[in-house]
């Protein structure tokens, strides 16, 4: 078990504002875009993605870099797990004891929860610490920055509740149907 984290991530809601500006500064070149396969799935210390509504994206970091993998239910291929396992362990030590991940997306449909599963059964046998937001209430945009193991999370319900000055607690666990927060994350 990865019982010994030495870090953790802090999962951190923003506006739309702040996000942009978050993804500018990690760059174009560093973000999964869509058809959302795969194929588009970036390894590097900074990453994002947008538009998470149906997909589940998961950002799997270990520190010092991070993988994000955002795929989506309405491609058949994406649902090959077995070409997801090898492909993780061609792209990161699946060994390495800091690894930890955050798991975002899917909606109550069958292909987006079927997803959605494989990526929670996959991180679960890996033993590798995994946060849950689950069903967004509107489409979510995420990045994550490694100098401060940031994850960023952005969406319009977010916006909203934090116009409304609420918590960034409140942002997250209102801008999604389920919330699970791993031992080793916080919110910020």
């Amino acid at each position: 078990m990865h019982n010994n984290i030495s870090f953790g991530s802090t999962l951190k809601p923003v506006p739309a504002k702040l996000f942009n500006q978050v993804i500018h500064q990690i760059g174009s070149e560093r973000a999964v875009n869509y058809p959302w396969t795969l194929k588009e799935s970036r390894l590097a210390k900074d990453v994002y993605t947008t538009n998470v509504i149906d997909c589940s994206a998961c950002v799997i970091s270990s520190g010092q870099e991070s993988l994000l993998l955002h795929l989506d239910p309405s491609k058949e291929v994406n649902h090959a797990f077995s070409q997801v396992l090898a492909f993780l362990r061609d792209k990161i030590d699946l060994k390495n004891q800091n690894l930890q991940a955050v798991l975002i997306g899917s909606k109550n449909t069958k292909k987006s929860q079927d997803i959605y599963n494989k990526f929670k059964t996959l991180l679960t046998n890996l033993n590798i610490p995994f946060s849950e937001l689950k069903s967004g209430k509107t489409p979510t945009s995420v990045a994550y920055k490694s100098e401060k193991d940031t994850v960023y999370i952005s969406n319009q319900t977010i916006d909203k509740i934090l116009k409304k000055g609420q918590t960034d607690k409140d942002a997250i666990h209102q801008s999604f149907d389920e919330v699970r927060i791993a031992p080793c994350d916080e919110i910020a």
